[in-house]
């Protein structure tokens, strides 16, 4: 638990860190910065709690793998 706020410590230290410099460049910025930290933050405490998380190979495979299954039995049973 002292890990996860850990994290949460250094996430804010960046972002007082970078927020001077973020708000000149814009809104766009702002927001996306924002976003990729919300997500690395909360992927890294779900990694220090020991959370399971999917690979995102996995999504891949389940979206591929009828795909690959259809393609060889249609190809390579072919009369």
């Amino acid at each position: 638990m002292f890990i996860a706020l850990g994290i949460l410590v250094i996430s804010l230290a960046i972002v007082l860190v970078e927020r001077p410099k973020l708000k000149k460049e814009g809104k766009k910025l702002v927001w996306t910065f924002s976003i990729f930290l919300v997500i690395g933050t909360s992927l890294n405490i779900a990694i220090s709690l020991q959370t399971f998380i999917p690979s995102p190979l996995d999504a891949i495979m389940y979206i591929f793998h009828p795909i690959s299954d259809f393609l060889k039995e249609a190809l390579l049973n072919k009369k």
